[in-house]
């Protein structure tokens, strides 16, 4: 495969080295960038994940990253002036730190005041409720022997009338919107009762002493205290964004990589005595990832991945790898444990060398000297694959103390190593096409040595885009909307940089278009259009109609000879007809280059027979119905006509029946019945491109309203003197025609990115990769190695 259409080839990582080298093995990695760790999932006795690394730093870190990123969700800052050195990072630790817990103390002093004017405002509106009554509140509160209601009703005007059989045995007041009755508790009942007939619903009222239009003064004058001192600490806050922003940012990358090396050795397998990192390294790296490594480690392994995955294959038959635990290295164990003995002090008992590896000599010469009684004859070639991780012929401390450790907790499995992991997948687009990895991680990144479509979506979308919006005045707007944001401090971070490039593309194409079309801001710019020979663009159009179309051959195999610059997609007679044709000729072509990479990834992984079978009989149907459908629209053959291409479509459909029937594991009758099923889907994906045609003509007659109900009014308007006429013309000109740029920006891209996804990426995309994310991930703020 072409190299740019490849991700970057991977090596499998293998350290292994006793524990307390643990973190400096992991700053290695992270200062590395470019070691993305296989978590350890097997979790047997003894040999399971490591504890995140405790000390004082660590807690450090953990505590001011907490802080750091509650500020940072609260302020959003941005660092829009570049990276610091790491030394300048890490006084920034010391010197941000009080610094930080003065912007929080603001923030928090914010809440708490934002919290007690809702307590007060709902304070205020129960006071509200009761203010018409004039009752000072703790009267309110009822006396022994008397029973007090106050109740909300829309009919308080009636409540005399209501309670005049009673009148002589309570006390009555009533205002607007509200009732208040006091009574013995014998007239309890009868008061209830006319409460219901009036509709009224109990207050509760509010705790407090005077009367409420006292308190509802005290409680806004409180409302005015506090938000002042909101707007003090939002002003502090505000300050502290301007003042130390960028140096937020910047530490808290700085904290987060030191957490992600921190917490690292919950990813890798642990006995008491070592630990074994398993990762993955970009090939292209492993001589500097070897030399670094090698300095702290007391084994290093790097091997290229080869997948040797084969079609129909579910795997690999993991009872080929079985092994039975040698029982040289079960006796062995026992040994170590009758005697007492650490794998530590046995293993340096064996090193004769030093070299912190043991080979064949040593291990002979020290098991002799065990003296293990009932040993049998040593058998090297099995005991070294029973502990030899790293397959190198000889054996490290890690690897023996993993060995017998899983011995000792019954937990002994040999199996090759690496069988089931797959390599993370790391882009590796030039500059030109890497914006367009945004867009492909949203259906998840290519597996492992498949095609990656990153640069041919750099090209598709943005044309597919401008082909549907098609106007170069709202292309324009695009790019001018892409050049604002750019300024924005946001724009500084990568994910912001990539969207604003792929709208700039977007708008590139739009005008493009426009001018094919001529379009702009849904005006037609050539002599056909509202302004005639008057438009400044008549004398090009001119030019371009009589000299630029498609080539006669083409045209005659196409059957677009009526093709030529401007044509006018929305126009019947003008360019529709075409319009139509030439969606549907990009679809086709769009598949044809699916299918033709689905084959080569099918033909990589499975074979040729597999790629015939399961892709090229796609093909054969493709091509043979694309002529058919062809030949019936130039007026050569009726569609189902017998031709030469029937004999294609014959063919292919045989050949996908055999493809789902024997590679895809459908059956003999599964295959029969879903062949002929699954060509109608394929119908479906290449009339999908009508789609092109349909939201691109649907968005130039939306334009034509801002014109005929806008534009068109505004010169009559003013010759006759209408300001009104003319005001309302204006109003519904710009109204449409940003309500045209709005949908302009929204449908298109979503049906382009729908004809990608579904119509074209469906027919060679598996988006099961995972990603690349290295240890200490990828520094955009931080300078140098921590």
């Amino acid at each position: 495969m072409i190299a740019v259409f490849e991700t970057a080839e991977m090596s499998r990582l293998t350290v292994a080295s006793p524990v307390e080298k643990m973190e400096e093995v992991l700053r290695i990695c992270a200062d590395l960038g470019c070691v993305h760790i296989e978590e350890y999932g097997n979790f047997e006795d003894g040999i399971g994940v490591g504890k995140s690394i405790s000390s004082e730093s660590s807690s450090k870190v953990s505590q001011l990253l907490t802080k750091a990123r509650a500020l940072q969700a609260e302020i959003g800052a941005v660092n829009a002036d570049g990276p610091k050195s790491v030394a300048e990072v890490k006084k920034l630790a010391d010197s941000l730190a009080e610094q930080i817990d003065n912007a929080l103390d603001n923030i928090d002093s914010i809440r708490d005041a934002e919290s007690e004017i809702t307590q007060l405002e709902e304070r205020i509106k129960a006071l509200g409720r009761v203010a018409p009554l004039g009752i000072p509140l703790d009267l309110m509160a009822g006396f022994d022997g008397v029973e007090l209601f106050i109740a909300e009703t829309s009919k308080a005007s009636k409540a005399h009338a209501e309670f005049a059989d009673i009148l002589s045995d309570i006390e009555l007041q009533a205002a607007k919107g509200v009732v208040a009755v006091a009574c013995r508790p014998a007239d309890s009942a009868a008061v209830q009762i006319g409460l219901s007939a009036l509709g009224a619903k109990p207050i509760q009222i509010p705790a407090g002493e005077g009367t409420a239009d006292k308190m509802i003064a005290d409680a806004n004058s409180n409302i005015q205290t506090l938000q002042a001192k909101i707007d003090s600490a939002n002003k502090a806050v505000n300050k502290w964004t301007s003042d130390n922003g960028r140096d937020l940012v910047i530490l808290l990358e700085h904290l987060e990589r030191e957490e992600s090396i921190f917490t690292a050795p919950t990813l890798l397998a642990v006995s008491n005595q070592a630990f074994v990192l398993d990762g993955w390294v970009p090939s292209g790296e492993k001589s500097k990832v070897e030399s670094a490594l090698s300095s702290a480690a007391s084994h290093v392994t790097i091997e290229q991945y080869v997948d040797d995955h084969h079609h129909g294959d579910d795997g690999h038959d993991n009872s080929a790898h079985s092994k039975e635990v040698p029982k040289e290295l079960t006796m062995l164990s026992d040994y170590l444990d009758s005697k007492g003995l650490s794998v530590f002090d046995f293993f340096n008992n064996m090193d004769l060398d030093h070299s912190g590896n043991l080979e064949f000599p040593e291990i002979e010469a020290a098991m002799q000297k065990a003296d293990i009684p009932d040993m049998p004859p040593l058998n090297m070639a099995r005991f070294l694959a029973a502990i030899d991780i790293n397959r190198d012929g000889k054996i490290n401390l890690p690897e023996l103390d993993l060995a017998i450790g899983a011995i000792r907790n019954g937990t002994y499995h040999a199996e090759e190593h690496h069988d089931d992991a797959q390599p993370p997948i790391k882009f590796e687009n030039g500059e030109f096409s890497e914006p367009f990895e945004l867009l492909v991680d949203l259906v998840g990144r290519p597996k492992y040595g498949t095609f990656d479509p990153t640069l041919l979506m750099t090209f598709t979308f943005p044309i597919f885009y401008g082909m549907i919006l098609g106007d170069w005045g709202y292309g324009l707007v695009l790019c001018a909307i892409a050049a604002y944001f750019g300024t924005k401090p946001f724009a500084a971070d990568p994910l912001a940089q990539n969207g604003l490039t792929i709208l700039r593309w977007m708008g590139i194409w739009c005008i493009i278009w426009g001018l094919i079309f001529a379009e702009g801001f849904g005006f037609v710019w050539d002599d056909t259009g509202q302004m005639g020979n008057s438009s400044p663009f008549d004398f090009i159009y001119d030019w371009t109609y009589y000299n630029i179309h498609v080539p006669g051959a083409l045209a005659d195999l196409l059957a677009m000879g009526g093709l030529h610059v401007p044509f006018h997609r929305a126009s019947p007679g003008g360019g529709l007809q075409e319009y139509v044709v030439l969606s549907v000729y990009v679809g086709v072509l769009h598949i044809f280059v699916g299918l033709f990479i689905g084959l080569y990834t099918v033909w990589k992984s499975h074979g040729a027979a597999a790629a015939f079978f399961e892709k090229g009989s796609w093909l054969l149907i493709m091509t043979g119905g694309t002529m058919q459908a062809r030949n019936m629209v130039m007026g050569f053959n009726e569609l189902f006509e017998f031709q030469i291409w029937t004999v294609f479509i014959g063919v292919g459909l045989v050949s996908l029946v055999i493809g789902l029937a024997v590679y895809e594991k459908f059956g003999w009758v599964g295959g029969l019945v879903m062949g002929p099923i699954e060509i109608f889907g394929l119908l479906a994906n290449t009339l999908s491109y009508l789609r092109i045609m349909g939201v691109g003509v649907a968005g130039v007659k939306i334009a034509e309203i801002s014109i005929s109900m806008g534009w068109e009014k505004i010169g009559p308007a003013m010759d006759a003197g209408d300001y009104l006429g003319l005001l309302l013309g204006i109003v519904l000109f710009v109204l449409v025609q940003l309500f045209a740029i709005a949908l302009g920006i929204l449908s298109p891209s979503i049906h382009a990115i729908r004809l990608h996804f579904v119509e074209w990426m469906g027919k060679f995309y598996d988006g099961s990769g995972k990603a690349f994310a290295p240890l200490g991930g990828r520094t955009l703020h931080v300078e140098g190695k921590s």
